[in-house]
């Protein structure tokens, strides 16, 4: 069996795959080549550090929206652990939480002016690494 009678595949191209296999490796490859792009953005210390630094400061200025925010989650899941769900505590919950959640976006929206995409992927790291519960879920990230 010489070399020109085994198949080549240097030759083979997406358009010879089936279309959800096409889709799949598209989705794959496109997602190596964008990690590959801005491998060297969310290692930056100096960048990870002024985020750090930046929520750190505005978590100290607004203390007491944190608390109780995470105060009425809290006592929503003690009731619902009791038996006794109540809408109202669920709606301050929620009400505490959109506070926070909109005082981190417009704190992400001035430090992403400064540093762009890099910047964005940085905070939305440092955000979900300290404080779990408020990490951004999905939507414009």
């Amino acid at each position: 069996m010489n070399e020109e009678s085994l198949p080549s595949f240097a030759h083979l191209t997406l358009r010879s795959f089936p279309g959800a296999l096409k889709r799949v490796l598209h989705r794959l490859f496109g997602r190596l080549r964008r990690r590959g792009e801005g491998a060297g953005a969310p290692d930056d210390p100096a960048l990870r550090s002024r985020a750090a630094s930046v929520i750190r400061e505005y978590a100290a200025v607004h203390a007491t929206l944190f608390e109780r925010a995470e105060r009425l989650r809290d006592k929503v899941e003690r009731l619902e652990r009791a038996g006794t769900p109540s809408e109202s505590a669920r709606n301050r919950a929620e009400r505490a939480r959109g506070e926070v959640e909109a005082g981190l976006a417009a704190l992400r929206a001035s430090f992403v002016s400064a540093d762009g995409i890099e910047g964005r992927r940085v905070f939305d790291r440092e955000v979900a690494l300290r404080y779990p519960a408020f990490k951004r879920s999905g939507g414009a990230s």
